[in-house]
């Protein structure tokens, strides 16, 4: 196990010096788009439908579309989901030496979540983040550490746009992670390209369906069962698969000879359910979900913010929330049980019965409606029109400090001091990931110093400007502070933040 972390220690470090090397050199040749979804586990959710959409620009005729796919996946079954494919096309996997250039030199970048935390936007770059849903769950800063965030905020901190749905997103990004009054990009509010529907949903299903020996009767009803994952992140995973694995034999008995009966969980729970599921019923991971909910009659989820993308549908959506007190003290949700827009089960025995008994009374509260008023197919042709350059947003900031404690335990009188000035200017704490402060300063953004330096051997020596420069963007993105406060004496020793 230690040579394995050795190992990948060490090709973490030349994937770095290979970024170094090629970032921030403006590639004059050709327009570069790269896509990433779900570091590259997929090729689907909104990074999908904006590569559909540039690849019909005449304009883009001469253009690159990278597409990043992981290690762990097979590429020719994520090929399937790209409708549109052709000589301009290239895929690229990831942690690769490859990647790490590519990252570094493409004009465009599109994701749905997050880069590496050696990633840094250069001045070249146009960096979309279009996000992975409306949140139901609690997120960013919102949870009881911070911390788990903290390539998250990076990441936004860097984007130039970032994509919202409706006016509850854009406050998720604005007070959940702190952006307000710091981030100096757009967030667009022009819905999100998945909800732009594809007419070859079914073909492409249908294939997919076939290669994983899933069963499919197109003359019955079809169950989508969606849940999501519990825990704080990939590595954090509860005994909870268990419990899910019982309930989808129970559901797949008592649903199959009436309906077409199929499961689609989080990609960290995949990984584990595939194992030990059949695979009659489990959906792969890398099919589209928003394919899926296009042949959906009845949505069975729980925490997901999958339902937010079936609600245009107006069909049937249940909430089987078995866990419902222990998720609301651990986690927590932003709406109560009764603004969803379906009834809510902590029963299995109960959701079944209901759909047994097919009396379905759709609820479509005023709140459910503000969160599709963007669903109108043409997200996609404004998040490009953004992208391009073709639609100007402009953002505001406010005047903001930065104070870098590092490795340095504030004192109480510090603590004090930082509090006060929270009221008065937009406030930023920058912390080792050892030195967490999650109980106090909550009004204060917490960001963290953490992953590996990046700069070269020679740039460490030599104290280079532009090393250090380009670390300070790593980890705080591009922002142009009004005022830094060093009080870690090593930190300040280092002219990180001159």
């Amino acid at each position: 196990m230690k040579i394995k972390k050795i190992i990948k220690h060490q090709w973490e470090c030349i994937l770095r010096y290979v970024y170094i090397k090629c970032w921030d050199i403006p590639n004059k040749n050709e327009k570069i788009f790269l896509f990433e979804s779900r570091d590259g586990f997929s090729f689907t959710d909104s990074p999908r439908y904006v590569f559909n959409e540039l690849m019909k620009r005449p304009s883009l005729e001469n253009s690159k579309f990278v597409w990043i796919y992981s290690r762990h996946v097979v590429l020719d079954d994520l090929k399937t989901t790209l409708p549109f494919v052709d000589e301009r096309v290239m895929f690229v996997k990831r942690d690769t030496i490859s990647y790490a250039k590519i990252l570094a030199k493409a004009n465009y970048l599109i994701t749905n979540s997050t880069f590496p935390f050696w990633f840094v936007k250069s001045a070249h770059q146009i960096y979309l983040n279009t996000w992975h849903g409306t949140p139901l769950k609690k997120m960013g800063f919102d949870l009881p550490d911070s911390e788990l965030s903290k390539n998250v905020i990076r990441n936004f901190l860097m984007a130039d746009v970032i994509l919202s749905p409706n006016d509850h997103m854009t406050n998720i990004l604005k007070n959940s992670y702190k952006l307000d009054g710091i981030y100096t990009g757009v967030i667009a509010e022009v819905g999100l390209p998945r909800m732009d529907t594809i007419g070859t949903a079914k073909d492409i299903l249908r294939r997919q369906f076939s290669a994983h020996d899933i069963e499919f009767d197109e003359l019955k009803q079809t169950i989508l069962y969606a849940p999501t994952f519990r825990g704080m992140g990939p590595n954090q995973m509860d005994d909870s698969v268990n419990h899910l694995l019982n309930d989808v034999q129970k559901m797949q008995y008592f649903f199959e000879h009436r309906y077409n009966f199929l499961v689609k969980v989080h990609p960290y729970v995949y990984r584990k359910l595939k194992k030990i599921l059949p695979a009659t019923h489990l959906i792969p991971d890398y099919v589209d979900t928003n394919d899926v909910l296009q042949i959906t009659d009845i949505l069975i989820t729980d925490y997901s913010s999958v339902f937010f993308d079936f609600l245009n549908f107006k069909k049937p959506i249940l909430f089987y929330v078995w866990d419902q007190k222990d998720y609301d003290s651990e986690r927590g949700m932003y709406f109560t049980k009764d603004d969803l827009p379906g009834p809510v089960f902590t029963k299995l025995q109960l959701l079944q019965k209901y759909i047994g008994d097919g009396d379905f009374q759709l609820n479509r509260s005023l709140l459910m409606k503000s969160m599709t008023v963007n669903d109108d197919g043409n997200a996609s042709r404004r998040a490009v029109n953004i992208l391009l350059g073709e639609k100007k947003i402009t953002a505001t900031s406010k005047k903001n400090i930065l104070i870098v404690a590092g490795k340095h335990r504030l004192t109480g009188e510090e603590i004090k001091t930082i509090s006060l000035l929270s009221y008065e200017f937009d406030v930023t704490l920058l912390l080792s990931t050892n030195n967490t402060l999650n109980a106090e300063l909550k009004k204060v953004r917490k960001m963290y110093i953490f992953g590996h330096i990046l700069m070269t051997p020679f740039e460490k020596i030599m104290r280079s400007k532009d090393g250090v420069e380009r670390e300070y963007k790593r980890l705080v993105g591009m922002i142009d502070w009004d005022k830094i406060i060093v009080l870690d004496e090593k930190i300040k020793k280092s002219k990180f933040c001159s």
